[in-house]
């Protein structure tokens, strides 16, 4: 008979990779994301854990002065957690906040129903992503998490450990969400009669400024918040017919009034036959 053994960090790396693994698919299938918080929460309190059994592999265990050892619960995430602070080591009120979080809602999903906002759950475990991180180079000097991460996951860990990355990401996240929202129920033939766009934001030059009918361009990047672009098209105020922005002619009429005036209506020769 086979035997799979796992030691704590063995078992600790295990569940990281495939929280990343999980959220990687999440992407694909929202329904992923529930198995990421499931194996990120445990590696969290694994690697805690492993943590405490640096200073002495028996302090895992609730009781180390117990006869019967091996038949002992192992402490849990918040005995591990006193036990940093014991030490006086530094646990930041958002960390410790992100755990609280993290915990409430594995347990939501162990023990009974629960709900997540998606881009919470992104925003969440980037943070904890770069304070596990943190943690780890200040407190394990001896261990680099990302030399553990499986070549499968390295960009995901990539993005969740890097500010910029994740930030684009949740940009990016947004910007699919509102387009499958905006054709959500439209046959394809349809299509066209959808009022939504995103254009490249030449702010940040993401493909993140998109319809946002609180803007007064009715545009706003997901990204860096900039609502201008000379791409955004206008409908020409004598044909109808819609132009991008940096190619139209901005008239004052006499009443103070603007009028957008596209190349063509304006006689721009480019535009205009002999």
């Amino acid at each position: 008979m086979q035997n799979h053994e796992l030691n704590l960090l063995e078992n600790t790396i295990d569940s990281f990779n495939e929280a990343l693994r999980n959220y990687k698919e999440g992407e694909i299938n929202f329904k992923s994301y529930k198995f990421a918080i499931l194996n990120f929460s445990h590696f969290i309190e694994l690697l805690l854990k492993y943590y405490v059994s640096r200073a002495h592999p028996l302090l895992i265990y609730k009781n180390p002065f117990s006869d019967k050892i091996k038949q002992q619960s192992t402490i849990g995430l918040w005995e591990a957690v006193q036990f940093i602070k014991n030490e006086e080591k530094t646990i930041s009120k958002d960390f410790e906040s992100d755990l609280k979080w993290i915990k409430k809602l594995r347990n939501e999903i162990e023990h009974y129903e629960f709900k997540m906002e998606l881009l919470e759950v992104k925003e969440t475990i980037g943070r904890l992503t770069k304070a596990i991180i943190e943690f780890i180079e200040t407190y394990i000097e001896d261990m680099d998490l990302e030399t553990y991460v499986h070549p499968d996951n390295m960009e995901t860990f990539e993005i969740l450990a890097d500010e910029y990355k994740t930030q684009l990401a949740k940009a990016l996240s947004l910007v699919d969400e509102a387009n499958r929202e905006a054709y959500r129920g439209i046959r394809p033939k349809f299509w066209n009669e959808v009022q939504w766009n995103v254009y490249t934001c030449p702010e940040c030059e993401h493909e993140t400024l998109m319809t946002n009918h609180d803007s007064p361009t009715g545009y706003r990047c997901t990204f860096c918040k900039n609502e201008k672009s000379e791409e955004i098209e206008v409908n020409c105020s004598h044909c109808d017919l819609p132009w991008p922005t940096g190619d139209m002619s901005f008239v004052e009429m006499e009443d103070g009034a603007v009028e957008p005036i596209c190349p063509r209506c304006g006689g721009d020769p480019d535009y205009v036959d002999d």
